[in-house]
């Protein structure tokens, strides 16, 4: 017999799957991304590039639910977003953080109407932001 996990080892577990699901997710969205060159707007970059990290893991894998927390976005520089997703599984809830890179049109100012295409896309799962769900 094998003795049911701690929830220590289910967090463990919970994490390691979704560092998993979050680099599989940047690569798969950053390479759909580049190749039908979609374009963006920089004013409008985090909410779709948001909603295609949430639109993906629906799709993906159904016993992970995302949200995107759209207070957490901040640009620390001009073509460079970072963004806050929540999420849970039936064992814990998390964070997780992602960094858009983007490249803007040459010729074209910085401006929230500039057209720009996605260059990065880092989605991190941090151990530290896992913990056990309360029911």
């Amino acid at each position: 017999m094998t003795d049911p996990l701690t929830g220590k080892e289910l967090v463990q577990k919970s994490y390691e799957y979704v560092d998993k699901l979050t680099k599989e997710c940047a690569k798969v969205l950053l390479e759909d991304f580049n190749k039908s060159h979609r374009k963006f707007q920089i004013g409008t970059l985090a909410v779709e590039t948001s909603k295609s990290v949430v639109d993906w893991f629906d799709k993906r894998e159904k016993n992970i639910r995302i949200t995107f927390d759209k207070n957490s976005v901040l640009r620390q520089q001009p073509t460079q977003i970072r963004m806050r997703f929540r999420g849970n599984t039936k064992d814990a809830d998390f964070t997780l953080d992602a960094v858009v890179g983007a490249f803007v049109v040459p010729g074209t100012e910085v401006t929230d109407n500039a057209v720009c295409f996605v260059k990065t896309l880092v989605i991190n799962a941090d151990k530290n932001n896992f913990t056990k769900r309360k029911l």
